[in-house]
């Protein structure tokens, strides 16, 4: 059993090794302590970034407060415990600026794993959130705060469900551009925001090429009760995968590697009959229901971890007569 200042301890100390990673864009050090779909977002913004003049500067350092710490009772592995903060500026690397951004004191939600006593705990989910006090978790100690979590959800609540119903309504908004129980906020955040698969959709139709994007539950639910004791929070990953071709016959996807928009560096530039861009989302939800409608996000944090493409006769310099692409917004 991991006590609550075992878990202070390991939040501080695995965000300094993430402030040194993020200097020297150091893989080999990101997978020390990262795993899940955290390690897969991050080691991509890794590679998007390796030729940036700047790629020093690109992620400024920040630390975390952690505002509550909660883990699994027991002393079976795998363990597991969630950390909930706000993150906070610290100062900027010699030789850089640095701005406070949209949101500066986010919120973050950290899950963190452990599969065997023979390995450092790692994190494995890290969804953004407006503040670490966006929900508060149920434990079972005396006052019902307590470091260990209350280890079964509200009667009736089966959290596992909330995966497949949000993937659902990202499917059927991306379509039909109707939100169902998803909220326009979940698109237009400071702190956290989904990336928009209708504005995309629509965006690449101007654009001569079309866009299918699919969402699939990856596996794991982690799930925690609320101090209200009527409902989960429940965090988990969607994997998206985009399927973009060409409107027109004989007509080709001119893709610009630009270092500007740096997720154009996961594919070269050139011609393509076909692209296809696979990524991962990380949703923090609070469920209070069996419906659709009972589930609110509060939290997001993805991005494309690969893009693969098939050649096509012409490129950008050749004018294949599809659409000229920079990237997806994801």
């Amino acid at each position: 059993m991991v006590s609550a200042s075992q878990m202070g301890a390991i939040v501080a100390a695995t965000m300094t090794r993430n402030n040194k990673a993020n200097e020297s864009l150091s893989l080999s050090l990101l997978k020390s302590y990262e795993g899940g779909s955290a390690l897969a977002i991050d080691s991509a913004t890794y590679v998007e970034s390796a030729h940036d003049a700047n790629r020093s500067c690109l992620i400024p350092p920040f630390g975390v407060k952690v505002l509550q710490v909660m883990a699994r009772s027991g002393k079976s592995y795998p363990a597991q415990f969630i950390a909930l903060g706000d993150t906070y500026q610290m100062k900027p690397l010699h030789g850089c600026t640095s701005s406070p951004g949209a949101c500066p004191d986010a919120g973050t939600i950290l899950v963190f794993s452990r599969p065997t006593a023979a390995v450092p705990w790692t994190i494995v989910v890290e969804p953004s959130a407006d503040n670490g006090d966006s929900v508060r978790l149920r434990g079972d100690g005396p006052d019902g705060t307590g470091a260990v979590a209350a280890p079964l959800p509200p009667a009736g609540l089966d959290a596992n469900a909330a995966p497949a119903g949000v993937a659902k309504e990202l499917q059927g908004y991306e379509l039909t551009g109707h939100l169902g129980t998803l909220k326009s906020s979940d698109f237009t955040g400071t702190c956290w925001a989904i990336p928009d698969p209708r504005a995309a959709y629509v965006q690449y139709q101007k654009s001569l090429v079309d866009a299918r994007e699919t969402y699939s539950p990856a596996p794991g639910v982690v799930s925690y009760t609320t101090a209200a004791g009527s409902s989960v929070l429940s965090l988990f990953t969607l994997d998206f995968e985009t399927t973009l071709v060409p409107i027109g016959a004989g007509a080709s996807i001119d893709w610009i590697s630009d270092p500007a928009d740096p997720v154009t560096a996961l594919l070269p530039t050139g011609g393509y009959s076909r692209i296809v861009e696979k990524g991962s989302l990380e949703i923090a939800a609070v469920v209070s229901g069996a419906g659709s409608a009972d589930v609110s996000i509060i939290g997001a944090y993805g991005g494309v971890t690969s893009i693969s493409g098939t050649s096509g006769s012409t490129g950008p310099s050749g004018g294949g007569g599809g659409g000229v692409l920079v990237s997806y917004a994801g």
